[in-house]
């Protein structure tokens, strides 16, 4: 019986500098309907929503809001919600950033540096990274060329940090076949200790129809079509019910 549920929505925001980010499209709506459905659940007992900034709120008693920015600021409300609460089911739906911001040099640094012959880009790039410089990258400083790196994955850490928990992750592919959109999703459910794994295509969000495949361990698939479906289908599989009733 799933007493306190963390339920991850919106999207992450990278600072390239104090002013500026980079984020994605993610708006949390999918999440803020999963948390209405389980909201209505006699099982459930909290829902910790952790959310971005920009994304759309549940107006539900048993949510608690807990608003992040970055990847760091997730793991950061990931390990103090599981080290305070005994967490009993994961639906992690958050559009995560992929990648963060390294440094930050100019273009004609750049040139200037590659025109000298053969170099180590990571290793000026750290060197003559304009953010040990400023706050707010200045206009003058010319055009920057932006150094990522990858950021940590969340989705195993929750099965690390939780043995026991119910953990639903989410797979978004675009312009696949039906059969990879299916295996990929269950890789990503096998790798990573899922329970369940939603398996979506945004060509079919982007027409405004979501369509969803709810794939648990034994590779079965339920399919909802809409927000609204796949939110109630989510809920009853976590709060143990039947998905497709």
């Amino acid at each position: 019986m799933p007493e306190n549920i963390i339920l991850t929505a919106g999207g992450t925001s990278e600072p390239i500098d104090r002013i500026r980010s980079i984020t994605n499209t993610s708006t949390g709506m999918l999440g803020s309907l999963i948390a209405r459905e389980l909201s209505k659940s006699d099982k459930v007992g909290r829902i910790f929503y952790i959310h971005g900034k920009k994304a759309v709120m549940p107006d539900c008693e048993k949510v608690t809001p807990v608003p992040v920015e970055s990847v760091e600021n997730l793991l950061d409300a990931v390990n103090k919600l599981c080290s305070s609460y005994k967490i009993d089911a994961v639906i992690h739906c958050m559009a995560v950033s992929d990648f963060r911001v390294r440094s930050v040099v100019s273009a004609e640094m750049l040139d200037k540096k590659a025109a000298g012959g053969a170099f180590n880009p990571k290793e000026f790039f750290d060197s003559e990274n304009l953010l040990n410089k400023y706050n707010k990258l200045p206009s003058s400083s010319g055009e920057p060329v932006i150094l990522l790196e990858k950021t940590p994955k969340v989705l195993p850490i929750f099965r690390q940090l939780l043995p026991d928990a119910v953990i639903v992750g989410f797979k978004l592919l675009d312009g696949v076949s039906h059969e990879e959109l299916i295996d990929t999703a269950y890789r990503l459910l096998e790798k990573n200790g899922c329970d369940y794994v939603l398996a979506n295509d945004y060509r079919t969000v982007e027409a405004g129809k979501h369509e969803g495949f709810l794939i648990d361990g034994d590779k079965k698939e339920l399919h909802f079509c809409g927000k609204q479906e796949i939110a109630r289908g989510i809920a009853a599989a976590v709060a143990g019910g039947k998905a497709n009733e």
